[in-house]
């Protein structure tokens, strides 16, 4: 059971990560990657982590004070008397949340030693563990001719930030299996980056996935010597299905993780559907929209992560 949930806007997805790896090197357990399991829905699963944490930090600002899942996990955190809200950017809480003492970190940029965050953070730990806990001691300051101390456990180790590890800032280095889980993983979770080592192995996995369904639909229903294909593609036509989410999801990350949108994927998708369509009646125009679309998937796909942080969040690669 997380001792923490924070609710955020996606745009403040930066500030929601920074927050929780302060409260984490605290010791609290943080909730706040919303990636739903599969066989899951956004409401049982919300609502059940909304109950089980101690404390609802709730981060307003220009983009949350807009977004109606914002609103609705912060009504239930009053509801339920945990809430802690936290302003970003000045931006007040929105009608009927303002009765509610917020904490202001729009100044605070990491330092765990600044006053606002040792006034929050410690109101939080409070909240979580009980008035009566010790508040754990404020980190000091190094002695510029003291040994480093060794690294504290990054807020990212822990697994539910994990699966969203491009969304860190830390680097991403998976296992080939690792790259392909991740991408099951995030089966229509389209938002943060990937980098090109998740999109092509994720892409050589379902090529070899391919040929073994195309074996096994060979094995199963015989082949057609005059079409050159099984006789019936039950098992092909399935794997396809299966794997048209978590592509399209990976494909979109890909885009972002050069600083695109997403969106263009669904632009490439419509493009190909209409060349293929147009091949049948009109074979050059319908060829040489899909040689287009084709290339131009590709230049995209290939390209190298947009170095340092963009809108879709930190860069996968760490740089």
């Amino acid at each position: 059971m997380a001792d923490i949930f924070i609710s955020y806007a996606r745009e403040d997805r930066a500030a929601a990560e920074r927050i929780a790896r302060g409260l984490n090197g605290m010791g609290l357990e943080v909730f706040w990657d919303t990636e739903i399991p599969p066989g899951q829905t956004w409401a049982d699963y919300i609502e059940g982590k909304l109950t089980q944490c101690r404390a609802v930090i709730v981060l307003w600002s220009g983009s949350s004070t807009k977004s109606q899942w914002v609103r609705e996990e912060a009504r239930m955190g009053r509801e339920k008397a945990k809430l802690i809200p936290v302003l970003l950017d000045g931006t007040p809480a929105p009608f009927g949340f303002g009765e509610v003492q917020a904490a202001d970190l729009s100044a605070w940029t990491g330092d765990q030693n600044h006053a606002d965050w040792v006034r929050f953070s410690r109101a939080v730990y409070a909240t979580a563990r009980g008035a009566d806990a010790p508040p754990p001691a404020a980190p000091q300051p190094q002695a510029a001719w003291s040994a480093p101390a060794p690294a504290a456990a990054p807020a990212w180790s822990d697994p539910r930030v994990a699966a969203n590890a491009e969304t860190s800032g830390a680097p991403e280095n998976l296992s080939p299996i690792g790259y392909i889980q991740k991408c099951l993983r995030l089966y229509v979770n389209g938002a943060g980056r990937a980098r090109r080592a998740e999109y092509w192995w994720w892409t050589l996995g379902v090529f070899v996935v391919s040929i073994v369904a195309y074996v096994i639909d060979v094995v199963l229903f015989g082949f057609n010597s005059y079409t050159s294909q099984p006789n019936t593609q039950a098992v092909s036509t399935i794997l396809n299905l299966a794997v048209l989410a978590p592509g399209i999801s990976v494909a979109s990350r890909r885009f972002h993780d050069v600083g695109l949108s997403g969106w263009l994927v669904a632009g490439f998708f419509v493009a190909f559907l209409v060349g293929g369509g147009l091949s049948a009646v009109m074979p050059p125009l319908g060829g040489l929209i899909l040689l287009v679309a084709g290339i131009g998937m590709l230049v995209i796909l290939v390209l190298p992560s947009k170095p340092g942080e963009n809108q879709y969040g930190p860069n996968p690669k760490g740089q």
